[in-house]
């Protein structure tokens, strides 16, 4: 099991450990690599593939994506290669200034110019799970996840989480339609758990960040609460958690090795600690003078 989806301390407010710790404790569960994708942005980048030499750093971002112009939701993205990276960059940027709003913001427009290289997780994608609920027609949902094939060059993964969807009537619908595309369709998905924190023991630590960021008083009896774990978890627990939501094992073994399928087409190389100069041409007329200057 490799996590693809996750946040470091750098997603304000939304986690609790920093990059090394999230390295070492992949470390200790004998994982091989492990993302971070922090929301709208890459703080943690150079710092996270600079001092994590004992497992792969896989380099991504949880960015809002405006579908239509007026409707948001969450989208992750991991980059493949350095190019990849570039231009998860150039997103993050365009979030934070060009489309900034009441939050930051991407377009369709701005995927179709840099989505070369990058790896789109679905997250929970309001897009086709409104076709879900609303239309249940497979083939405007099949033309839609199509789309997104297309754009990405087939580098789009329909994303399972592991939280609880017995807690959520709607979600069931969601995931039990998910699941006849992937066994009937052959449409790519992965398992990822979001992490927010390393141990299952530091709930409660997130549950004071959430009161802390959204204003609740700890004490309170009817605030919200999470009711299930955001921890970087074993193989062991996401099987437990895709036996509790009802996949097969067959669909288990597919989600989990498709994490691996993923980590493995990952070759991004970030050139550090190179002269970065420009290349400046003299005009003919100053490299005389300085001829001139060395006789």
């Amino acid at each position: 099991m490799i996590h693809l989806h996750g946040h470091s301390h750098y997603s304000m407010l939304q986690a609790i450990w920093d990059t090394k710790a999230i390295a070492n404790k992949a470390k200790e569960l004998n994982q091989q690599a492990i993302a971070i994708t922090d929301t709208n942005a890459g703080y943690g980048f150079l710092e996270f593939y600079e001092k994590t030499d004992w497992i792969k750093p896989i380099l991504g971002v949880d960015l809002i994506f405006s579908y239509d112009g007026k409707n948001m939701m969450n989208i992750v993205l991991l980059s493949k290669t350095y190019e990849g990276y570039q231009n998860m960059i150039q997103l993050i940027s365009i979030a934070n200034t060009v489309n900034m709003v009441d939050v930051p913001f991407i377009t369709m427009d701005d995927l179709k110019k840099y989505s070369k290289w990058l790896i789109w997780l679905s997250w929970w994608n309001w897009e086709i799970e409104k076709l879900i609920v609303w239309w249940e027609k497979d083939n405007l949902i099949l033309e839609k996840i199509q789309e997104y094939e297309d754009l990405f060059e087939w580098e789009f993964y329909l994303e399972f989480l592991t939280y609880d969807y017995n807690l959520f009537e709607e979600r069931q619908k969601i995931e039990k339609k998910l699941i006849q595309f992937i066994e009937n369709n052959k449409k790519k998905a992965v398992i990822t758990s979001n992490y927010k924190y390393l141990n299952k023991e530091d709930r409660d630590t997130y549950d004071v960040l959430l009161c802390i960021k959204n204003n609740w008083k700890y004490w309170e009896e009817n605030r919200p609460r999470v009711k299930w774990y955001n921890h970087i978890m074993t193989e062991e627990e996401v099987r437990a958690v895709l036996e509790n939501n009802w996949l097969s094992g067959d669909l288990q073994d597919i989600l989990i090795w498709n994490t691996h399928k993923i980590s493995e087409s990952i070759d991004c190389n970030i050139p550090l600690h190179q002269l970065l100069f420009p290349k400046y041409e003299v005009p003919e007329k100053y490299r005389k003078l300085y001829d001139k200057m060395e006789k």
